[in-house]
């Protein structure tokens, strides 16, 4: 099985879209957000007490590997990533003080290697 491997400031982002998402609501028992909860309080403790150079280093040159993921997992994934695309895909359109078109390559890229990574059978248990 291939692991995933993720920026900080990417799984960071994907763990704050999921819990802006959820906001109260209950989490589906089989959502990744239930996985990878303790990883991500834990990081984000650890990220607030760096000093703001030390964290900005961490966000960008820092990975986290996920060393293990089911194909639901993966799927919803995809969609929040999907959902970033689609986020800075508009703030550029608007003209967004905020928009980054590298944001957004990083993104599609991001994309579209799990959405390849979907259609292989390398990344499954067993395979």
């Amino acid at each position: 099985m291939d692991k995933l491997e993720f920026t900080v400031h990417e799984f960071m982002t994907i763990m704050g879209y999921m819990d802006e998402a959820i906001a109260g609501k209950s989490v589906p028992p089989g959502s990744v957000y239930n996985e990878w909860f303790a990883q991500w309080k834990a990081l984000d403790e650890r990220l607030e007490e760096l000093p703001m150079m030390e964290r900005a280093d961490m966000l960008f040159d820092g990975k986290l590997t996920i060393n293990a993921i089911t194909e639901p997992h993966l799927k919803e994934v995809i969609d929040i990533v999907k959902a970033q695309v689609t986020l800075h895909e508009q703030l550029i359109k608007d003209k967004d003080e905020d928009a980054d078109p590298e944001d957004l390559e990083i993104w599609q890229k991001r994309f579209n290697d799990l959405t390849a990574l979907l259609g292989s059978s390398n990344w499954r248990e067993g395979d």
